[in-house]
């Protein structure tokens, strides 16, 4: 695993061993940031379930302000506090160890951009809630959660609405923002990877 883009480019990640940590691959990261575009310089990024980092660490290396990086699991912190260290991003950086759903209960944020990629076995509507009833999102924030091809998007999360969808192979990324329920969604024909 390595950075894909910005200052970081090429420089390469520490993942966990085991079976644990299931990282973004990175074609991946680098369509979801193709996506994101000038959104992400000078953003305040969330990435749950945070791995080895990979998402969030790509997110500074494109010029976030600050990233939030949360998982319930002490191996996989450390690799995350590691490859920041690494990096050279410590001081736009905050490490959490705390399960993803208590963290979204606590006040945190705001946040412009939230990432969330969960255990494949986790169901995606009941995190999607807490995100958003959390009061976490900015004004016109972006919500994404990669999941498994077989596992349908929710259409709706309280007041987040799916907006559009992007297909790698079976790496799906559903996009999210509050407020475009009503309105004429741009929910997207689906990327296939190439």
């Amino acid at each position: 695993m390595r950075i894909t883009g910005g200052t970081g480019r090429g420089r390469r990640l520490k993942v966990p061993a085991g079976e644990k940590v299931r990282p973004t691959s990175d074609k991946v990261k680098q369509a979801l940031f193709n996506i994101l575009g000038d959104r992400v310089p000078g953003s305040s990024f969330l990435d749950l379930f945070a791995g080895a980092g990979g998402v969030g660490i790509e997110a500074l290396s494109r010029g976030a302000e600050r990233v939030v990086f949360v998982d319930g699991d002490r191996g996989s912190l450390d690799a995350v506090k590691h490859n920041i260290e690494q990096a050279g991003f410590a001081e736009r950086a905050e490490a959490v160890l705390a399960k993803a759903e208590t963290f979204l209960k606590k006040r945190s944020g705001p946040y412009d951009i939230v990432f969330l990629d969960p255990p494949y076995s986790l169901e995606m509507l009941p995190l999607l809630q807490l995100v958003a009833a959390s009061g976490m999102l900015k004004p016109d924030a972006i919500v994404i959660a990669e999941h498994f091809r077989k596992q349908p998007s929710p259409a709706a999360a309280g007041e987040l609405t799916l907006d559009r969808e992007a297909r790698y192979g079976d790496t799906v990324l559903a996009f999210y923002r509050e407020g475009v329920r009503g309105q004429e969604s741009e929910v997207s024909s689906q990327e296939e990877e190439r």
